[in-house]
């Protein structure tokens, strides 16, 4: 009996132990690929709002211990016309339009670093100004708020921090590279939101790979995070938050929950073919779901 445990042991081990795959895209200098994403996004008591883009990703150069890719979305969509909190949405996408970003990788094309942020933050910061006052002469709620706590948040949102944690996005063709990827594998990662998050992968059989996100943020992680966004958007009433940031904390008012799962196929060549993602978010009282599907040109 125990010898027949042992060996029902040693052979799943084995089966996972070959379920690995390690995701190496092909990176030949001079290489583009192209990228369509519709997302579907639902915020309670919202308008749904509908968005698709085109991205371009090129390997431009090759160097001793990886290659620099350039990244360029060439077009974004949203029908976002009638709604205030969807077009606001919308705007970060939209200022990144034909504004090249490069980046460093490994040889796998995991991203290492930015080179070219300088270029990147001025060519759209150039146009934040501009777009914010045709806001707030499209939608009278915008008025309710500064112009400059609009731009501030808009300025944030293409941020270097936020742009290089955009690559640990489900959503993000990069975001398996120099990954080896085997049965219940994790690893941690801090999302767009600055928020700490667990990610858990299963590899199936027909190729695809599963992937399931969970925050993994301490109180004190979201009181910071609180703390630091009112200071920034709100300064005059952050000493009132600092104050009362435990009792909202336990009266669940300043809840945040996210889930995701993201199903991938690769191509032949490494690059992923497909990715099909869906989330929920919970936070400060307001509820949103979304799903994205990314697919290769």
């Amino acid at each position: 009996m125990k010898k027949t445990l042992l060996l029902g042991v040693l052979l799943l081990c084995a089966l996972l132990a070959g379920a690995q795959t390690k995701v190496a895209p092909k990176l030949v200098k001079g290489d583009k690929k192209t990228y369509t994403t519709e997302s579907i996004i639902n915020v309670a008591g919202q308008k749904e709002l509908k968005m698709s883009s085109v991205g371009e990703i090129s390997v431009i150069d090759q160097l001793a211990d990886g290659y620099v890719l350039e990244l360029v979305t060439k077009k974004v969509e949203s029908n976002t016309e009638a709604d205030l909190v969807g077009r606001l949405m919308a705007v970060s996408e939209e200022l990144t339009v034909n504004v090249p970003m490069r980046v460093q990788t490994d040889k796998d094309g995991h991203v290492l670093k930015m080179l070219n942020f300088s270029e990147v933050q001025q060519k759209t910061q150039a146009a934040i100004s501009k777009i914010v006052d045709e806001l707030i002469d499209q939608y009278p709620a915008a008025a309710m708020v500064s112009k400059d706590k609009i731009v501030e948040q808009l300025k944030t949102a293409i941020s270097e921090k936020t742009l290089l944690s955009g690559f640990n996005a489900g959503t993000n063709p990069l975001v398996l590279n120099g990954k080896t990827i085997s049965m219940g594998a994790q690893e941690e990662y801090v999302n767009e939101l600055g928020l700490k998050m667990k990610r858990m992968f299963f590899p199936a059989a027909d190729g695809t790979i599963t992937a399931t996100s969970t925050m993994n943020t301490s109180k004190d992680d979201i009181k910071q995070m609180i703390i630091q966004q009112v200071e920034r958007l709100a300064p005059e009433q952050a000493e009132m938050v600092k104050q009362n940031i435990d009792m909202l904390i336990q009266s669940g008012a300043a809840k945040f929950e996210i889930t995701e799962k993201s199903v991938y196929t690769l191509n032949a060549d490494g690059w992923l073919k497909s990715i099909t993602t869906e989330s929920e978010r919970n936070g400060m009282g307001q509820k949103s779901s979304q799903k994205t599907t990314v697919t290769l040109q």
